[in-house]
């Protein structure tokens, strides 16, 4: 009896191994694609800022555009 009882302790062992295995994969994956999104939207924020920096510069150089135009871009 005490043969079955280890086995029985063995195997859920062994269960809960490969639930804590799996587990971490899935962690593993997700922090991967948490970083991919992160720098995806890094590099948007980036280009965008960009962007309103030109349209500032733009905007300082062309003093005849209506102001309705100029406020949209600063706000």
């Amino acid at each position: 009896m005490a043969a079955a009882a280890e086995d029985t302790v063995e195997k859920e062992v062994g269960r809960v191994v490969e639930q804590a295995k799996e587990l971490q994969e899935i962690a593993a994956s997700l922090i991967a694609k948490s970083t991919h999104d992160e720098q995806s939207v890094r590099q948007k924020a980036l280009s965008l800022e960009s962007s309103i920096r030109r349209c500032s510069s733009l905007l300082d150089r062309s003093n005849h555009l209506a102001p309705k135009l100029a406020a949209k871009v600063v706000n």
